[in-house]
């Protein structure tokens, strides 16, 4: 259990230490593509080192019930956070490393981004707070609750930067969509066309 707390501490550091401005400072130093390398690198081993660490955890108290009714509803809401990674994943994404390249082209945002401008993070927090709810015990909380949270946590951040690298591009794109999902839909400043959402 230790080894997993520190892990999942490890890992919510690397993720939040940008916000501290040391992003900044290691591109000057090293520059954008090494930095972006090396980020990457280091989460995925970070990730590693969590899920290795919770399979060899021991099983711990349950924090409330579950049961067969849970588990079906859970297995049948996944299919949203399925449908957001995959079509987060594969339409170009303002979001991204290369999200300029999106937003440079005149474009009604009536796709995967009408529900949300962050499809790929909200589908790493909703897959996360729905397997919590299966599993609620600590050792699961020490998994899931980092990442859940971070993915959250992380957009928030990031639509900061965004901001500022992009500045009146960024902001059309964000007075057409939402960051919580389905917010712009129902508030009517964004329109979803199923048509648009692709194979």
């Amino acid at each position: 259990m230790a080894e997993l707390a520190l892990a999942a501490l490890v890992f919510a550091a690397l993720h939040l230490l940008p916000a501290t401005g040391a992003r900044e400072v290691l591109i000057r130093r090293i520059g954008d593509p090494a930095y972006m390398g090396l980020f990457s690198l280091a989460s995925i081993l970070g990730l590693a080192w969590m899920i290795a660490a919770y399979k060899s955890a021991p099983a711990s108290e349950l924090l409330w019930v579950t049961g067969p009714v849970l588990r079906w509803a859970t297995a049948a809401a996944m299919l949203l956070p399925f449908i957001l990674l995959v079509l987060g994943t594969t339409t170009r994404n303002p979001s991204s490393i290369l999200g300029k390249e999106a937003l440079k082209t005149p474009h009604q945002w009536n796709d995967i981004f009408a529900v949300t401008r962050h499809p790929v993070m909200w589908a790493i927090a909703i897959w996360a707070a729905l397997h919590l709810l299966n599993r609620p015990d600590l050792t699961s909380a020490l998994l899931f609750g980092p990442l859940g949270l971070l993915a959250i946590i992380g957009p928030m951040r990031q639509e900061i930067r965004k901001r500022e690298e992009f500045g009146d591009a960024w902001d059309r794109f964000a007075g057409q969509t939402s960051f919580v999902p389905f917010a712009g839909i129902l508030s009517g400043k964004a329109r979803l066309h199923l048509k648009e959402l692709g194979a």
